[in-house]
């Protein structure tokens, strides 16, 4: 292969990774946004959410044509082939997990209604785990850091964790109150996807590691085992 090709290659390569890279900050801005418009109660913060998430779906219509032209053009073999692969499956993990931020931000405006809803700053705490699960697992991408990647695997418990408490508080309230069952529905809702976007992390994580190893993380991701950090971060919460 001649010089030229190797460096066209790498070029397509690097800037397929910064694609990624810029998308993986935006869908980090999208949760925080998210759970930030929760708790100061700020709709235009939310709408701006979901107004954002066109950004995060252009860009992974342009790296799906990057990937689908890499493959076309340059036929890579071994981990070249396996880093285009894994650039797509990451992309895809990411548009969901910007998804599911939308998601949460379309149903802060129903909660707001209600001042006496419990479990928001349950649900922050909670956000902000997920924030940085998500920026661990595109950090360990990055680098190709396998040891940062099983990081992100085994710590989806403590986001697991989060969301047994959140509703456990949530359901709890509402057999003491019934008359905000409407925001309290949507809280749960907020729950599970800022739970289902640890998992998605975890997916980004299980990319890199195939990429770096050329095998599948063997160990089974716990899941509702209590750690120590897990408690660490439980304890320290207030209710409101």
């Amino acid at each position: 292969m001649s010089e030229h090709i190797v460096s066209s290659f790498s070029e397509d390569m690097d800037g397929l990774k910064g694609e990624l890279i810029r998308m993986g900050h935006l869908v980090v801005d999208q949760i925080d946004s998210a759970v930030k418009s929760l708790k100061a109660r700020d709709t235009q913060m939310a709408n701006r959410v979901n107004l954002n998430d066109k950004q995060v779906d252009a860009i992974n219509d342009d790296i799906e044509e990057r990937v689908m032209a890499i493959l076309a053009l340059r036929h890579p073999f071994a981990v070249d082939l396996r880093e285009t692969i894994a650039a797509l499956k990451v992309a895809r993990e990411l548009e969901r997990i910007g998804d599911l931020a939308k998601n949460c931000a379309m149903r802060v405006s129903v909660i707001v209604e209600d001042d006496k809803v419990k479990g928001i700053k349950k649900i922050v705490k909670m956000g902000k785990q997920v924030s940085a699960n998500v920026a661990m697992a595109m950090s360990a991408f990055e680098n190709r850091d396998v040891e940062q990647a099983l990081d992100v695997w085994f710590g989806d418990e403590a986001i697991d964790d989060f969301c047994n408490a959140v509703f456990e508080t949530i359901l709890t309230g509402m057999m003491v109150d019934n008359s905000n069952v409407n925001a309290c529905t949507q809280m749960t809702f907020i729950a599970k996807n800022l739970e289902r976007m640890g998992d998605h992390a975890t997916r980004i994580a299980s990319a890199t590691h195939y990429v770096v190893t050329a095998e599948s993380i063997r160990e089974k991701r716990p899941k509702s085992d209590r750690t120590s950090t897990t408690r660490y971060l439980l304890e320290e919460e207030d209710e409101e």
